[in-house]
């Protein structure tokens, strides 16, 4: 099998926890040829430990996208660098894994998709959600009528996220407790949950949210409640608490209600997934296999560059899961409904910054996901 010659840059925490480990899995279809870190000892050590040329460690990703040996490139780097770093690689006609999300605005987001259209090269946004196996056997479910037509879902997510920080979480980073990029973490953990949504019930076409206004740094809310319509007038009640912890089990998690029955998925790493009927006390509990994301979505990635295989996690598609994140933070600051296709028209300067004001040389000095 012909590998692909593969650059990485950014050596945080997702590249420690997440890609590292499923590309260890996929050495038969990936050779890391080239790391780069704004942290010039971690990137030396990283590409020692990978058993890499001495050359072949950086800390300018520009001077790693001048090598010819590279044919694609993975970039790790925090929200606010999303877009510098993907511009520069796509500029370099190198295809491209980005960061979840796309870019930190629409505006940013369409460039990215245009010059990709431009330079003809493949990028696939690494929005695992669309990739993990309960969310495909989620979706089966509902397409295969298991539960007959959906009707509505909840949708619950509670996080202590500075407790889980302070215990080693994603949170420890210090973009993360203190982001230049709109919505904090309602951007970077809710865009996970927006995207699975979007995945199972296609593009909301109308959202109504409220918030509780917070003082803290990570977020402008610290518990954000919504009510999404989707095609087919499936209505869902979304809800993200950042400064609470579920004592009660099982936790709500995601409920979808139809028609004939229910499904209940407790949490991503449970293991399975419960269906139950109306019309009979009849159970069943489907098993898969948890946390499987990372791994698919670089297999789907090598497939499209061999293959032709098509890339699920599309540019497009990250771009109505940026547009659907904002469309719920600016209903509740407007305590109005908003369609996520109008987002950008609603608060032009307050959503859509110029792309060239994006702080590229101070991101990059931080380069730690």
């Amino acid at each position: 099998m012909e590998r692909v010659k593969l650059g990485i840059i950014g050596l945080g925490l997702a590249w420690e926890r997440l890609h590292a480990p499923a590309l260890s899995r996929l050495q038969d279809r990936y050779e890391i040829v080239a790391v780069c870190d704004a942290d010039g000892a971690k990137a030396k050590s990283v590409a020692q430990f990978l058993g890499l040329a001495e050359d072949s460690w950086y800390y300018d990703y520009n001077k790693m996208l001048a090598r010819k040996d590279i044919e694609a490139v993975e970039s790790l780097v925090p929200i606010s660098g999303n877009y510098e770093a993907a511009e520069a690689v796509i500029r370099s006609g190198k295809h491209l894994i980005a960061e979840k999300p796309l870019a930190s605005t629409l505006e940013a987001a369409q460039e990215l998709i245009k010059l990709r259209d431009k330079k003809k090269v493949q990028v696939m946004v690494a929005e695992n959600v669309r990739y993990e196996e309960q969310n495909i056997l989620l979706k089966n479910l509902i397409t295969g009528g298991h539960i007959g037509n959906p009707i509505y879902f909840i949708d619950n997510h509670v996080v202590e996220y500075r407790q889980e920080s302070e215990r080693g979480g994603f949170g420890q980073t210090d973009w993360r407790q203190h982001p230049d990029f709109k919505g904090g973490v309602i951007m970077d953990s809710g865009v996970h949950h927006v995207a699975r949504m979007r995945f199972l019930f296609g593009d909301a076409t109308s959202v109504f949210a409220h918030g509780r206004p917070s003082e803290i740094d990570f977020a402008p809310y610290s518990c954000i409640n919504g009510l999404l319509q989707f095609p087919g007038n499936v209505m869902g009640h979304y809800a993200f608490l950042l400064i609470g912890k579920e004592t009660q089990a099982p936790l709500v998690g995601l409920r979808i209600f139809g028609t004939h029955g229910e499904i209940y998925l407790e949490e991503p790493n449970c293991g399975y997934v419960n269906v139950t009927y109306k019309e009979n006390t009849n159970s069943t509990a489907i098993s898969y296999n948890p946390g499987q994301g990372y791994f698919l979505e670089l297999e789907n990635f090598h497939a499209a560059l061999r293959h032709g295989a098509k890339i699920e996690s599309t540019p497009e598609k990250a771009l109505g899961d940026i547009a659907t994140v904002f469309a719920i933070i600016e209903s509740a600051r407007l305590s109005e409904a908003v369609n996520p296709k109008n987002v950008g028209k609603i608060s032009q300067s307050y959503i859509l910054p110029k792309v060239t004001s994006y702080p590229g040389a101070r991101t990059a000095a931080k380069m730690n996901t």
